[in-house]
């Protein structure tokens, strides 16, 4: 496993969660905090599957840790729980594209480091930090336009979106 590439993840899943956590005490709205604590939860689960890995733990063990449609169930958990409830608005939109930028530079880095592994457990580990970074990448997304403008999030072809927002 080259060193460079488990650096670079464990600091940036490090970093994510910070930022996760400072992005839900920013928000007023129960679903932005509830996606915000979701995620920051998400990425210690990745650093700590990133030294498990870097450590030995088989290939074909990656494909257990697969957690990107976790979040969905635990919003749309959420969601279902909150769904006679009458929410605030979200007046700090500007956090998610805070995170939506995070998620995008860590896939893209993810992705060059894919690019010029040539190792095949290496390449499993950052297909399933592709899969990660792209789950929550949507999952930022899906909340962003249903909190930004709902008849525009309703609009969107529903393989897009998460259709269960449309209770």
């Amino acid at each position: 496993m080259d060193k460079k590439i488990v650096e670079f993840a464990l600091d940036f899943e490090k970093k994510g969660t910070t930022v996760y956590l400072e992005l839900a005490s920013k928000v007023n709205n129960p679903l932005s905090k509830n996606l915000f604590y979701t995620l920051a939860k998400q990425e210690i689960e990745h650093a700590e599957r990133i030294e498990k890995f870097s450590v030995g733990l088989p290939s074909e063990k990656i494909a257990e840790f697969v957690t990107a449609g976790q979040v969905e169930k635990d919003i749309k958990k959420f969601f279902e729980d909150m769904k006679n409830l009458s929410l605030p608005d979200e007046n700090n939109l500007d956090v998610y594209k805070t995170a939506m930028e995070l998620e995008k530079k860590g896939y893209d880095a993810y992705k060059k480091f894919y690019g010029e592994s040539d190792n095949e457990d290496e390449r499993k580990l950052l297909e399933f930090l592709l899969a990660e970074e792209k789950g929550h990448l949507d999952s930022i997304a899906n909340v962003y336009s249903y909190l930004s403008g709902t008849s525009d999030w309703l609009e969107k072809e529903e393989s897009k979106v998460w259709n269960w927002m449309n209770i």
